[in-house]
């Protein structure tokens, strides 16, 4: 009855054990597969501001921010072990049903990418609609974020972007402040000497080194229409810009080193242009300013084509949009915020970076790259941590039944002094023994550890019908409003199973070790003489 009560022990510590592992396997795995299915394997992530396409067509007319991103794309995606590649561009916004407003996070994507589009419909639900959201005004949004604000699919749903804080703070900053003409004073002052030294007046026309004007253009008038001024003040620095650039060129060598020629009075013109700027009624232009805010990004009204299967436990977009509407809400234009790679095997990713991705990379520093694994760091730790520290906390239940037998086995070996007095008189040696009580511990370890491996493969398997009986008496430990799935996810691996079993095995042949070394140090005499 001692040896089938110790063995009861051991086999309920064991399928604890299992039980607990298969879970929380299987909760990892589900999350991963989850993440995975719309994080990118890899994130080539802009690490620069995408430089203004008006600032950029005056040094190379031919640069467009897509064509730079599209080149990247195109690169990585004939990479060995890249499956493919696409935009991706992210942001968090706000977002507004109904008057109910809360941040919520963006991510858009390449629509045009079946690969990536396939991913996203997988975690849409049969009857929760699609992923087809081509490049019109839609949207796919996260089970989480349709349950907090009571969407469903058909449902419009409104998007307010950081942009409308970025265009409209300037012009707040900028109410009530003093003009340019005063704040940046040393500034004009430099350039209307500049402009009386690099122009000469001849008889009928006037003239400029190429060099001289070209430099001031850049150097001297550029940096002003970086200040946070008025548009009033802003047009006027433009035109004075505009007018010193008409000259007519005596030459078109690419060092410059002809000169310009202007009618007479260009000088002239270009002070008075310099000296409207002390004019300017500062309230008119500031009241012109609020109401011509032209770059404002009004809310966007979005349809909700699809709501797809989100967890609590791990970062999910809230909602996911076309491409062009995500570069339209963060206004990057042409560019994006990255370039995402899908790998063949998502767990090769670190080796793909290295080998592959790393080498490739751009060498102006403008972007970085970095493993899923990276990113869901902190995620997937907790998750590991939680996983062993339950393991831990439940492994005691197999130590507890360890001293147990080890309590039994010393109660056997006081109990049986007498026989091991009669066995040491007869020659037996400590080996012998220990052998006696070693099998007792072998044959508790072997059959408790195969029966609680057979418990826990048992309850693993009918895990969803005992949640049912469960939730029938009105106890659900498991709902799936809190954890985003249905069911309880699990996996049997087998290694973890030997684990668990040679561990058991181990501990109750260390109960049984201790009592019987103990006992062999006995001393037969004294044990024959109580007889």
């Amino acid at each position: 009855m001692i040896t089938l009560i110790s063995l009861a022990g051991v086999a309920i510590g064991v399928m604890v054990l299992v039980v607990v592992l298969s879970v929380f396997g299987g909760f990892e795995k589900l999350v991963k597969d989850r993440v995975l299915s719309y994080t990118p394997h890899i994130n080539i992530e802009r690490m620069e501001p995408w430089p203004d396409a008006e600032k950029m067509a005056e040094y190379d007319p031919d640069y467009n921010a897509q064509k730079e991103w599209r080149s990247l794309q195109k690169s990585m995606s004939d990479l060995e072990g890249v499956e493919s590649a696409y935009a991706l561009v992210n942001d968090f916004v706000l977002l507004d049903r109904q008057g109910a407003v809360a941040p919520a996070s963006m991510q858009a994507i390449d629509t045009t990418n079946e690969s990536q589009l396939k991913s996203l419909q997988d975690l849409i639900k049969p009857g929760q609609g699609n992923a087809d959201m081509g490049l019109g005004d839609e949207a796919v949004i996260s089970s989480l974020t349709a349950e907090k604000f009571s969407i469903s699919v058909g449902d419009i749903i409104q998007i307010h972007t950081n942009r409308n804080l970025k265009q409209i703070q300037p012009v707040l900053n900028r109410i009530g402040g003093a003009s340019f003409f005063e704040t940046g004073s040393e500034e004009l002052k430099h350039a209307e000497e500049e402009l009386n030294r690099i122009i000469t007046a001849g008889n009928n026309q006037e003239t400029a080194p190429i060099a001289a004007m070209t430099d001031f253009y850049h150097r001297v008038l550029g940096p002003m229409l970086d200040y946070n001024i008025r548009n009033s003040e802003k047009e006027l620095i433009e035109n004075l810009r505009e007018h010193v650039a008409t000259g007519e060129r005596s030459t078109e060598d690419p060092d410059d080193s002809g000169v310009l020629t202007y009618p007479k009075g260009h000088l002239a013109t270009a002070l008075k242009i310099l000296d409207a700027l002390k004019n300017i009624n500062i309230d008119k232009a500031d009241i012109n300013d609020i109401k011509h805010m032209k770059t404002v990004v009004l809310p966007k009204d979005l349809n909700v084509i699809g709501i797809y299967q989100a967890t609590r436990h791990a970062y999910s977009p809230d909602v996911f949009v076309p491409l062009t509407v995500g570069q339209d809400l963060t206004g990057l234009g042409d560019g994006v915020r990255g370039i995402a790679l899908r790998l063949n095997d998502p767990y090769k990713a670190a080796m793909v970076l290295e080998n592959a991705v790393g080498p490739n990379m751009p060498k102006d520093g403008a972007w970085r790259a970095r493993t899923w694994m990276q990113d869901h760091q902190a995620q997937f730790s907790l998750i590991s941590t939680q996983r062993w520290m339950l393991s831990i906390c439940l492994s005691f239940i197999m130590l507890v039944s360890a001293f147990s037998i080890m309590a039994v086995m010393f109660t056997v070996t006081i109990q049986k002094k007498r026989e091991i007095g009669v066995m040491k008189s007869l020659g037996a040696a400590p080996f012998q023994l220990v052998r006696v009580f070693l099998y007792q511990g072998i044959i508790i370890g072997l059959f408790g550890g195969l029966l609680g491996l057979s418990l826990g493969y048992l309850v693993v398997k009918n895990r969803q019908m005992l949640l049912d009986v469960l939730a029938s008496w009105g106890f659900d430990p498991f709902p799936s409003e809190f954890n985003g799935f249905d069911g309880l996810p699990a996996i049997i691996d087998p290694r973890e199973f030997g684990i668990v079993f040679v561990f058991a095995v181990a501990l109750c042949i260390l109960a049984t070790l201790i009592p019987a070394l103990l006992a062999t140090r006995s001393d037969a005499a004294k044990s024959l003489r109580n007889m």
